[in-house]
């Protein structure tokens, strides 16, 4: 029944959609334009693209695989790439909608020259955007593990034992979690200059460090050693990425941000420290609140909303970002 909830679920949206557009007085019309044909050109292209983005559930077939004879290791890499999709979903988006038009945009204005500054800010403003998501996101799930676990999934048969099953892998995967977005950024930019079979041959040799890395290390470190090779398949695609786009002369940051991406992760850093030593006083003085679920998940929320309160404000007493820039940014997406 679930199932056909989400298939009915995505029925309902796109009525919605429909209806929306039709409000608008709008109809299908064919366009007069003449273009020239590139329907050859578009799938040639989306191809290698389309199986580059699946690599990510693939890694988690993988894993399912390598760790099947354990029934409940499976549940536990299920659930934890479940949280771990979070984050990366979202950082996914920023790139899709932000940074990928943006390095389009500039090609198209003649600023990709390897020379330009114009094409080196775009790349700059991307990677700041990925590593500002990704750095906390990750600092944070890794903090955050087992009582975001247990505030989710422990009840009925998801007993202790499986909340902290669950937040071992979750934070051996977490790892990877910037390097994985960094992926994104890197294939973005090849993307924007045409190729789209290099981050599909980076994200493959990923797909293989994973499944060799959990072959290897899954008999000695169970579940939580699958997680840690998806973590570094992250890594390896984005090694190789970055190095082949830096021999190709398409990699350029500006000094922008050569000085502030080393301030974001110290704001992470602070970040990190507050949350971890809040948590652990926490456990002292809060015993009471950890017993319920609701009081599990007042807690978590609490130290959410600090780890984003202290991640803000050391960026802006660092001189990465303005509070009032980021709040006017949220208003314009608005």
């Amino acid at each position: 029944w679930f199932a056909l909830a989400v298939s009915v679920a995505g029925l309902v949206q796109i009525l919605m959609t429909a209806t929306a557009w039709l409000a608008t007085g709008k109809r299908w019309r064919r366009p007069r334009l003449r273009v020239p044909d590139q329907t050859q050109t578009l799938f040639r292209r989306a191809g290698p693209g389309l199986i580059a983005a699946g690599i990510p559930q693939l890694k988690l077939i993988a894993a399912a695989a390598i760790v099947s004879s354990s029934p409940a290791s499976v549940s536990w890499l299920y659930y934890a790439n479940r949280l771990y999709e979070l984050p990366l979903g979202i950082a996914s988006i920023a790139i899709a909608s932000v940074i990928v038009p943006r390095i389009a945009l500039s090609l198209r204005e003649g600023q990709a020259d390897e020379h330009a500054d114009g094409f080196a800010s775009v790349q700059s403003r991307a990677f700041e955007i990925a590593l500002g998501l990704a750095l906390p996101a990750a600092a944070g799930f890794a903090l955050l593990a087992t009582p975001i676990a247990g505030v989710l999934f422990e009840r009925g048969a998801f007993g202790s034992q499986d909340t902290i099953a669950v937040a071992a892998a979750l934070v051996a995967i977490c790892a990877g979690l910037p390097g994985h977005v960094l992926e994104k950024v890197l294939g973005a930019i090849s993307f924007a200059k045409g190729d789209t079979h290099t981050p599909m041959l980076a994200a493959l040799c990923g797909l293989a460090a994973a499944i060799v890395g959990g072959v290897r290390l899954f008999p000695d470190y169970g579940h939580v050693g699958v997680a840690a090779a998806i973590a570094i398949s992250g890594w390896v695609g984005t090694t190789l990425m970055a190095g082949i786009l830096a021999a190709r002369g398409w990699l350029r940051i500006d000094l922008t941000a050569a000085r502030r991406l080393p301030r974001i992760a110290v704001a992470a850093a602070v970040m990190s420290a507050v949350v971890g030593t809040a948590l652990l006083l926490g456990h002292g003085y809060f015993p009471v609140l950890q017993i319920s679920s609701l009081g599990r998940l007042a807690v978590v929320a609490t130290l959410v909303v600090l780890g984003i309160a202290v991640y803000v404000t050391a960026l802006q007493l660092l001189g990465v970002a303005r509070l009032k820039e980021l709040i006017a940014a949220v208003r314009q997406k608005a």
